[in-house]
């Protein structure tokens, strides 16, 4: 094992990438949607101020669309004309061109039909502060938070250190994932008005297991294959771990039941199976073959850019995740299944 804490964590695939092959990532956000749908209904329907709505994570926006427009409408059921802003949050790196361009020109843009909206977006870190003190009203954040800081440790057998088999390894994950949930949290905290809510849908960890063994085990695999036809080396392939690691319910839980974060309630607190709409899409057509390509894209698009970072950059790295890709869809053409993985769901008030 080698301590990679140095290395930057990278955004989403861009050019649009990510928005074209996020279908997971849309379904997982549904059922986080009824709680978002409570914290707008909890805005102060009489002040005239302002609303302002933090995004963080927003990626390239395209699962964001749908969900800020349901806020917004929901925040003016008593005033059509309350001023609303959304600031979109992500990485310094994040492909926010394609975001502006989805906000102005897309039919799903929350900006059709709805005047006084004002957006905006950041190039920061959720686990620092972004926006002022007090400020926000409602913070919303999908398929984002098993992102982590940073990988703590590489190993060298698998892309994902949580499914390590050496403790060591694990622990050294949990650690990272304590300290940037403690970090993020304090954050929000300083950045909600009094009564303000977050709500937050990422990847969970489950009860007997961590999930999403199947298809990260496909990955990682595809990549062994590539490293013993020598098209990557050892050193490459050690370096490919990736900062992503789902937390429990005890996990996510712990600070507010220590304390740590006296400012914050808990509202509400969820680990529950998460769907696979590529699955289902398969039951209905028995494409095989489109099943590989949907995982295969979208695998490519939200985690390409993390295991093929730290390859030197002299080397053709868009030539190197094309050939990745197609083994990995060619891997699950040849064993189709449904994923087992889980999501959390959770909703966090600022005490007045």
């Amino acid at each position: 094992m080698v301590d990679p804490t140095s290395s930057a964590v990278a955004a989403m695939a861009g050019d649009g990438l990510y928005n074209r092959h996020s279908g997971l990532q849309h379904a997982n956000l549904q059922s986080a949607l009824p709680l978002l749908e409570d914290a707008a209904r909890a805005i102060d329907a009489d002040s005239g101020r302002a609303v302002t709505i933090a995004d963080y994570g927003a990626s390239q926006g395209r699962n964001s669309m749908a969900p800020m427009a349901t806020a917004i409408d929901l925040i003016r059921s008593n005033d059509a004309e309350r001023v609303v802003q959304v600031v979109h949050t992500d990485l310094p790196s994040n492909d926010f061109t394609s975001l502006f361009g989805l906000l102005a020109d897309d039919p799903t843009s929350y900006l059709q039909g709805r005047e006084g909206v004002f957006p905006s977006a950041v190039g920061r870190s959720y686990f620092d502060m972004i926006l002022p003190p007090g400020s926000v009203d409602i913070g919303w954040s999908s398929n984002a938070l098993h992102w982590m800081s940073h990988s703590p440790v590489d190993v060298t057998d698998h892309g994902w250190a949580v499914y390590s088999q050496s403790v060591e390894a694990r622990a050294a994950v949990d650690a990272v994932l304590a300290e940037d949930w403690l970090r993020f949290l304090n954050a929000r905290s300083a950045e909600l008005r009094p009564g303000g809510r977050l709500v937050c849908q990422f990847l969970g960890r489950g009860p007997d297991g961590h999930g999403f063994e199947w298809m990260a085990g496909n990955f990682w695999q595809s990549i062994m294959d590539m490293e013993q036809e020598g098209l990557l080396s050892s050193a490459e392939t050690l370096r490919m771990t990736s900062p992503s690691a789902g937390r429990s319910v005890d996990q996510l839980a712990m600070p507010f039941e220590t304390g740590l974060v006296p400012d914050l309630v808990l509202d509400h607190l969820a680990a529950i199976p998460a769907p696979d709409p590529y699955w289902e899409a398969f039951q209905q057509t028995g494409d095989a073959a489109e099943l590989g390509r949907q995982w295969a894209n979208m695998m490519r698009a939200a985690n390409g850019p993390n295991f093929f970072a730290r390859i030197d950059a002299s080397r053709d790295r868009e030539t190197l995740l094309d050939n990745l890709t197609q083994r990995l869809a060619a891997r699950i053409e040849a064993d189709p299944k449904r994923s087992l993985s889980y999501i959390v769901i959770m909703s966090i008030r600022k005490q007045a």
